[in-house]
């Protein structure tokens, strides 16, 4: 049975006689961490290309690659969590996500993964947020475990925004 969730209805925590909400999810793993991102999010995920060059882009704009006749632009994600970005191995890809900005001129972005994406089901069980003592870095929401692994969510449509004001 499927019921609509009202933003406003508060949720309780999970019981047997309870589950709570499920969300299907994808993690995209990270040199040294994650990125935990809603299914819907992601549109397809590539093998690794070399990318074109932006002028003037900053650390974490790797450049842009083709895509069914659309530039894309390429980010990682590790500039803003750890500041230590490292070259793409041979099981490196490429998640392309919608860019959740309402401008055609940006529909997707592209986020750089060391590895295949997984399949992620987020609920009150499987997720904590990680209580951050430091200021929130920069295009991150909140930090997260997931499974006891460390995950961040990201800001799809700042860093959409970013990419859209740096190549338009």
């Amino acid at each position: 049975m499927i019921r609509e969730i009202s933003l406003d209805e508060p949720v309780k925590p999970s019981t047997q006689a309870n589950p709570g909400v499920e969300v299907r999810g994808v993690l995209l793993p990270l040199q040294k961490t994650h990125l935990l991102l809603p299914n819907l999010t992601v549109v397809d995920v590539i093998g690794f290309r070399e990318e074109d060059p932006v002028d003037n882009s900053p650390g974490w704009l790797r450049g842009s690659v083709n895509w069914n006749q659309r530039r894309i632009p390429v980010i990682t994600c590790e500039y803003f969590v750890h500041e230590e970005v490292g070259e793409p191995g041979y099981r490196s890809r490429i998640a392309l996500c919608h860019s959740l900005l309402d401008d055609q001129r940006m529909p997707f972005i592209g986020i750089l993964c060391s590895s295949i994406p997984r399949l992620a089901r987020i609920n009150d069980s499987s997720m904590q947020e990680v209580r951050v003592q430091e200021i929130m870095p920069e295009m991150m929401l909140k930090h997260v475990k997931y499974n006891a692994e460390d995950a961040w969510i990201p800001d799809i449509e700042k860093l959409s925004q970013a990419c859209l004001d740096l190549m338009t």
